[in-house]
């Protein structure tokens, strides 16, 4: 909702995804990286995504087991 939004001061982003397994709640953030002299690093910019709460860790832990 809006508060936990305000929490995020504006440096990350709150990202949800319905999926059929239910939703996956993420951490959103992005990194630039360089100065404008910096030519080979100019255009890098890195995003991350980070699991918001225990049910998303939970679930990304389960796709990441190998099946079988």
């Amino acid at each position: 909702g809006p508060a936990a939004t305000a929490d995020l001061a504006g440096v990350a982003v709150l990202f949800r995804l319905r999926t059929a397994d239910g939703t996956l709640s993420f951490i959103s953030t992005t990194t630039v990286f360089g100065t404008p002299l910096d030519v080979t690093l100019a255009e890098l910019a890195l995003e991350t995504f980070f699991p918001a709460d225990a049910a998303t860790a939970a679930a990304l832990s389960r796709l990441r087991r190998p099946r079988g």
